[in-house]
């Protein structure tokens, strides 16, 4: 209404000059001369503006009866149209001509002389005419109508004008946005825990525990007219409607918290992890879909629902922390796997993290000592001025085994060949890597890591030991190692760079820590590894330990226990992620972030006690890690603006926490 109410007062406008003619006729009641003169300017106005829409007419009907579309045989001009067309400046939008068709369609436009084409549809934009486009991209949105709009430029005396064709695709929008609504997604819904819940238990218990998931899950569905059917002992499959699969997710899948109601006479908690695929070309690609996701799901430590499309990955849940719940099976059956490739390859090389740490370098050197016993050439790319574990490499160098072992992306660049194996440790996103270049020019992938993984995650991988539940990537490496080396193949320093990577992701073996951790220690043990060597890795500098008081005196609470600290200097990131460790030992404190500048970037370290699920916080600002220690790096960000996003995204963590928690009760 107001738009329409400033077109009408536009000079130009019958209103403009009615409106003109009543303040000079009122103008009489002061002055007569001025009254008279003020008229006259208005009967003046008006009758030149006549003229001139009359000479505007007359030239726009000869341009238009010019421009000649193609019709059937013979070309017509564009006057005759059948289909909407419209003329309008391109510079801002103003409707200078339109046939009768355009006028029937837009309503009231004849009765606007100067209406703009973003009054009838506000979404319209030009830029597509100006990259050369001839169609508008989607639907242009009308009314209650939806058009497909065909353009072009034309170059004329009156400046650049553009030309506008409206096909009428109301019907087919409806049509297609009710199929879409109406085709099915497909979800595989798996117990997380089945093994646990089962174990101990007596026929009777494992008969109510699983009446008790089938009873909820039915009553999770039994609105949304979905298909549930079990196909193994601890398996569903689900077939749903997209329309009704946006509801249970708009209510953030309230059956993973009704779930957790169930638990066995030991006191395990029942989990469910839901993988959803969807807007796939057929149910066989939705399937596959559902598939990738439910893997997702497993992988980042179970307990909440994904949904993969064919673009991208959506989460839901996983607040609850990871429970140990693996078997060496699987270690076992990858070490097969990884002793046929080796045997297979050229030779091997070993590539972590960007600014590695020594989880990364004790992982790389566990795996360089099963490869040199298979008697292949192995090398570990680390950038030695990007790293983490100076002492700990400057300590591998020593060893005669390990000289010319450490070399740069560029030189394993060019040393690669076609037969080259890649064993990426401690990562699991092709972004984070030493050097993507590197990793998108081998063919042979191997992925081990611990972290949660994340929607970008390496893919095609020909071997994957991805297990969120282990302390370390240095512990699932000296779980392989049991099945590929002797131990008196395994040097000392490599047995301590190991045990210095599960030291320091465990925390000193205090957190995140199972029964399996203690075991691949007393592995390393055995094979030589000093603990007390270890331990003196860890030791802090004096220039460290400043640097760390200084990043705890800026911390500030942000309620809920949640600790958050920026500065805008440039620390060691060691001394950053042991100010994380030490702001976590507050009392009441439930997450420590700390944010500090890298050159034009912000890096920021994340540490959890268990209630915060600092992953799902880091993936806010486009990082990852697991549930205890996550990371990020915000690119070209100046410490204010870190400290802003970083506030936001804990703000929107505790919210979706909160409500979770809200529903759960």
């Amino acid at each position: 209404m107001k738009n329409r109410f400033d077109n009408a007062l536009r000079p130009g406008n019958a209103l403009f000059y009615v409106l003109f003619l009543l303040f000079a006729a009122a103008g009489l009641y002061f002055s007569v001369p001025y009254g008279v003169a003020g008229i006259a300017v208005c009967v003046i106005l008006r009758l030149a503006t006549l003229h001139r829409d009359v000479d505007q007419r007359r030239w726009l009907q000869e341009l238009m009866s010019n421009i000649q579309i193609e019709g059937g045989e013979a070309h017509q001009p564009v006057t005759n149209s059948p289909l909407p067309t419209v003329v309008a400046l391109a510079t801002t939008g103003e409707i200078i001509w339109a046939n009768d068709a355009f006028v029937e369609i837009s309503g009231n436009f004849s009765g606007a002389r100067h209406m703009r084409m973003t009054e009838l549809a506000p979404t319209f934009e030009t830029r597509w005419l100006i990259e050369g486009k001839t169609t508008f991209p989607g639907e242009l949105r009308m009314g209650r109508s939806a058009y497909q709009v065909f353009g072009s430029m034309i170059q004329s005396g009156a400046g650049q004008l553009m030309m506008l064709h409206f096909v009428d695709c109301t019907e087919y929008v409806r049509l297609r946005d009710e199929a879409q609504t109406r085709y099915p997604a497909i979800a595989v819904i798996a117990i997380d825990n089945y093994e646990e819940l089962m174990k101990n238990a007596t026929d009777t218990e494992k008969s109510d525990i699983l009446a008790g998931i089938d009873k909820r899950l039915s009553s999770w569905m039994k609105d949304s007219s979905a298909v549930l059917r079990k196909f193994d002992r601890d398996k569903y499959i689900f077939l749903i409607e997209n329309a009704e699969l946006d509801k249970l997710a708009a209510r953030k899948f309230a059956v993973l918290q009704e779930v957790r109601e169930i638990q066995n006479h030991e006191g395990v908690v029942a989990t469910l992890s839901i993988g959803i695929g969807k807007d796939g070309d057929t149910l066989a690609e939705s399937y596959k879909y559902a598939g990738l996701a439910i893997d997702m799901a497993l992988s980042r430590g179970g307990d909440q629902a994904v949904i993969k499309n064919r673009y991208t990955f959506e989460f839901f849940g996983g607040l609850s922390e990871e429970v140990e719940k693996r078997t060496k099976v699987k270690s076992r059956v990858v070490a097969n796997a990884l002793t046929q490739l080796i045997r297979d390859s050229s030779q091997v090389l070993v590539m972590g993290h960007k600014n590695s740490d020594m989880d990364a370098i004790g992982a790389a050197a566990g795996m360089v000592c099963a490869v040199r016993a298979k008697g292949k050439p192995a090398h570990i790319v680390v950038d030695q001025e990007h790293t983490m574990a100076h002492e700990l490499i400057e300590r591998l160098q020593t060893l005669p085994e390990y000289k010319d072992v450490f070399i740069s992306a560029e030189d394993a660049m060019i040393m690669c060949d076609f037969n080259t194996l890649l064993i990426v440790v401690d990562v699991n996103r092709p972004g984070y890597v030493e050097s993507e270049a590197l990793l998108q020019s081998i063919n042979k992938v191997a992925v081990i890591d611990h972290h949660r993984r994340a929607a970008d995650y390496i893919e095609n991988a020909v071997v994957s030991l991805h297990e969120p539940y282990a302390s370390s990537a240095s512990e699932l490496v000296s779980e392989l190692l049991q099945y590929l080396v002797p131990t008196s193949g395994i040097l000392t320093g490599e047995a301590e760079a190991m045990l210095a990577g599960i030291y320091l992701d465990t925390k000193g073996f205090s957190t995140r820590t199972g029964v399996r951790t203690f075991e691949a220690a007393a592995y390393l043990r055995r094979a030589g590894a000093d603990a007390s060597d270890v331990k003196r890795l860890f030791q802090s500098s004096f220039d460290q330990y400043m640097e760390r008081q200084k990043i705890i005196s800026s911390a500030r609470n942000c309620g809920e226990g949640v600790i958050l600290a920026v500065t805008g200097e440039e620390v060691d990131r060691i001394a950053a992620a042991q100010a994380a460790d030490e702001l976590l030992s507050i009392i009441g404190t439930r997450a420590s972030v700390v944010a500090f500048r890298r050159g034009a970037d912000m890096a920021v370290s994340a540490r959890g006690s268990g209630h915060v699920n600092v992953q799902l916080l880091m993936e806010r600002l486009g990082g990852g890690g697991n549930h205890s220690a996550a990371g990020a790096q915000l690119k070209n960000t100046t410490p204010a603006e870190a400290d802003r996003l970083i506030a936001q995204a804990i703000e929107g963590y505790l919210a979706d926490q909160q409500q979770e928690e809200a529903e759960e009760a």
